[in-house]
Formats: C-alpha cells, structure tokens, sequence
C-alpha cells in the first residue's frame, strides 16, 4: 500500500479539496518512516517544500485510528508567530476528524488551556519557554496531561542547533517524558543543514529510539542572487572625486537619504517583499527612512515592519496584509520572519548587509520563490566612504566580502554551519537546576543530582562541580536549606 493509500480518508479529502496532483518527495519519505517504522524522524528540506504536512498527515492518521487517552501529539516551534500560523492549518486539517487544537503561549486566552486542562486530547502547540512554565506552574498535571504522549514534533529544529535554547528544549522533553512516563517519539522538522546525522543524534538526546533521515529527490535548485554596494556617505575632503564610486540617489528622495534604501525603494514597487535585516534597531531605522521615502514622493505607505518587540496584534496585522494577494507591500523584518510563518508569496527578499551565517542566508532565502519559481535574494551592502588617507584594512568593503563569501560557501562547497552544542553549559545547568526544584518543591542534594545530571545536556558535567554550583546557590541565597537538610 502507498503512502496516500495509508492516509485517513479525511487527510484524503484534504489533499484533494486543496487541488494536490501528487505527493512530493519528503511527504513519500516521511509516511514512509513515520508508518512503517517506529523509530525518530529528522526531515530536512526547504521552506514551502511541505514538511509540515508531510510529518502530520501520517501522525493524524495513527491519532484517528487509535485515539489518545492524552494529548497525543506535543509540537514545539520557537516563536509564537509560527505556532499562530500552523494553528490556523492544522485546525483546518483537523476539523473533520474532530481532533483537538490547542495553542498554549503567552499571547493565547485561558480559556483553550483551561479546556485543555479539563479534557487533555490531540495537539499541544508551545514554545520551549511555555513549556518550561507549564511543568513549573502546573506539575501535578503532566501526568494526566502527557501520560499517552505519542509523538513530540519540533519544528525549524536547526534554529535550536547553536545553542543553549536547543538543549534547554531537549532537557525539558526528557523532564516530561520521566515526569508523566511515556515515550513518545521524536519528528524533528528542518531546513537544510550542515552536518544531518548530528543533527539526528541531537534529535534523539534522552530517547531509546534511533533517527532515520531518509533521503528523496529534492528537484533541482534555482536561484537568482544579486549584490549591489553603496557607499553611506559623501568622498572626505580632499579625496580625488573622480576615483570614487558615486551612487545617484535621485531627485524624488528626502535631504539626507541613504543611496541603498533608495535602491530598495525603487526595486519594491509594485511588489510584495521582505527587507530583511539583522537587528531591531536597524530594522526600526530602516522602516522609517523607507516610509520617509513614501511621504516625499507623496505614495501611499507601501512599508510595514515586524520583529520581536512589537506587539502580537501588530505583527499579526503585517503578516494578514502579506497574505493578501491584492497587497503589493513589503515587510521590514529581522529573524522573526526569517522562519517558516505563511505570508503568501512573495517575488524577491532583500538584504541588508551579509547575513551573520549561512543557515540564516538560505532560511531568508527560502521565504522567495514559492510555486516552481526561482528563489530570490537581492544583497543591498552599505559602508561609509573610507577617509582620504586610510590604510588599506579601512579601505576593504567588508560587508560585500562577507556576503561573497557567504555565497561561495553554499553554491560551490554546500556548507552549512554545523550544531554546535557546548561541552560544558554551566548556565543551562544553573537554568535547570532551578526549574527542576520549583516544579518537584523541596528535594535532598541527592535526588536534585538524580533528575538534574542524569539530563542529556550534562552528562560531561561532574557530580563534585554539580555540589560546588549547589554550595554557590546557597550562600547567594538563590536556593535554601530546610531543617530537614532538604532544598528549596
């Protein structure tokens, strides 16, 4: 039996109703695994390949066959914005199977997580941090919670690869699956990666199955890449004008305007894209001077920002706009945007500056060239005019160097940074340490040392400098001793 075949009818309706002519490759590949096997998954393609409906097409079908007596299925994504996004499609998938839904971070009502609480079933979206609160602030009800957990799903896994956010979020799975006693497997959801099997082997931290990465044809790659670099401002005094590089920035742009916003300026109109850039600040600064730009040249507002700080109802009302076909604006925005949230399809994502890696390049990359059409990027580098008498260091467009090279790494050697997890995460320690007894309340030094360095992430870690951290949090008074010579 092929994969569709093995599909529960309203997963063959969906696929249907939705206009589909075929399966694509990592969907094959994924049902293929996921029923056939009992083993963790790690898919890695890239963005708008259909992994997502690929890892729950196969997982809703085993729920409705044999429904959980729990949440059955627990999806960790590391923004809010992309739990909201796949909230919207996986309640659609859902709805004729009556299978439950629920979002649970801090922009979300009680009213789901009470239900929830109430009657645990189907599917939990959460933040790694979430996460953590919900096993502090409700730990008598993990049991009843997660006790027939069947699969935990992680999503944009490599933004967890290069860091102690990524082993935090695997500290708290091994918590949970000790706290309420299931197994779940592990579907690991990525775009493309340096280095796959550690990748797989940091998916199975804690877990008594192996990953499977299977392989399927990804079709050909096509690419459009362009890199323009400007100058910010004027030749120093002095400087033989004639030997410099003089970007026109045009009449229609206000006093003081920045050559390569007035570049992106003109390059957006009448097109729906991303402005990518890589910080808030920056981010805020160029939004304005691009809106500065509609203003004098009396347009309408065509420029919208998105990042972390803002409020959720903001971000949702730019990423509704990028949504709307009939809307030709375009989206400043920083790594907030940079993972897999649908915002409809967009002909070209600008750069600001060279991205700081590989991995962010291509995940930036990925948001352009939807529906069998290439994926665009257009690099705007911007520096400041070298002074008159500068050595040769301050003469060298660093930010085109960096991008060049950025470029080169992928399309002629295929690198992509590798996981990085450290040897020693003695702040993750302190993190868990502390979590550990807020959830469990008072433990002895022992049974703290059992939960606690008995957690994949610390393995390396020894038992004498796990009772010096011990003796440090008591004197700091971040930790207590009770009578009974217990800890709190």
């Amino acid at each position: 039996m092929n994969v569709f075949d093995r599909y529960a009818p309203f997963i063959r309706n969906y696929i249907y109703e939705s206009g589909w002519q075929m399966l694509r490759g990592v969907q094959n590949a994924a049902g293929d695994v996921i029923f056939n096997t009992d083993e963790n998954l790690l898919l890695t393609a890239s963005t708008a390949s259909g992994k997502t409906e690929a890892a729950f097409f196969p997982i809703l079908t085993l729920l409705e066959e044999n429904p959980s007596n729990s949440v059955g299925v627990l999806y960790i994504a590391p923004l809010k914005a992309l739990i909201n996004d796949q909230f919207e499609r996986l309640s659609h998938i859902c709805e004729e199977a009556d299978i439950n839904v629920t979002r649970w971070h801090g922009d979300t009502t009680q009213t789901g997580k009470r239900k929830l609480l109430r009657k645990p079933s189907g599917i939990l979206q959460i933040t790694p941090e979430s996460l953590e609160s919900l096993m502090i602030n409700k730990h008598m009800e993990i049991v009843s919670l997660f006790h027939d957990l069947r699969f935990i799903v992680i999503d944009e896994i490599h933004s967890l690869l290069r860091g102690d956010r990524g082993l935090q979020t695997f500290c708290l799975i091994e918590r949970l699956c000790r706290a309420a006693g299931c197994d779940p497997r592990r579907v690991g959801l990525s775009a493309t990666i340096g280095n796959p099997k550690a990748a797989g082997d940091f998916l199975a931290c804690g877990s008594k199955r192996k990953t499977l990465i299977p392989e399927f044809d990804r079709g050909k790659e096509k690419l459009r890449l362009s890199m323009e670099h400007f100058f910010n401002t004027a030749p120093q005094a002095g400087e033989d004008k004639e030997d410099s590089i003089s970007e026109p920035i045009g009449d229609k742009a206000p006093t003081g305007a920045n050559p390569g916003l007035a570049y992106i300026f003109e390059h957006t109109k009448g097109r729906k894209c991303l402005i990518f850039t890589n910080s808030r600040e920056e981010c805020e600064a160029v939004c304005q001077n691009l809106l500065q730009y509609c203003e004098f040249n009396r347009e309408p507002d065509r420029f919208l920002i998105h990042h972390g700080n803002l409020s959720a109802s903001y971000r949702e009302s730019a990423e509704d706009e990028m949504r709307d076909d009939e809307s030709l604006v375009s989206i400043c925005a920083t790594a907030t945007l940079e993972l897999g949230i649908d915002i409809g399809r967009l002909e070209r994502a600008f750069q600001i500056d060279a991205p700081f890696t590989v991995s962010g390049f291509l995940q930036r990359l990925g948001r352009t060239g939807r529906r069998g059409e290439p994926a665009q990027m257009w690099f705007v580098m911007r520096e400041d005019h070298p002074e008159p008498r500068a050595i040769m260091p301050e003469m060298i467009p660093w930010y085109l160097i960096q991008g060049i090279a950025l470029v080169q790494l992928y399309i002629e050697e295929r690198f992509v940074e590798p996981p990085r997890l450290e040897r020693l995460p003695f702040s993750l320690l302190y993190h868990q340490t502390m979590s550990t007894l807020a959830s469990n309340g008072e433990m002895s030094a022992g049974e703290l040392a059992s939960k606690v360095l008995t957690l994949s992430a610390f393995t390396r870690i020894s038992q004498d400098d796990f009772r010096k951290l011990l003796l440090h949090l008591i004197e700091t008074d971040h930790i207590n001793r009770t009578e009974g010579g217990g800890l709190i």
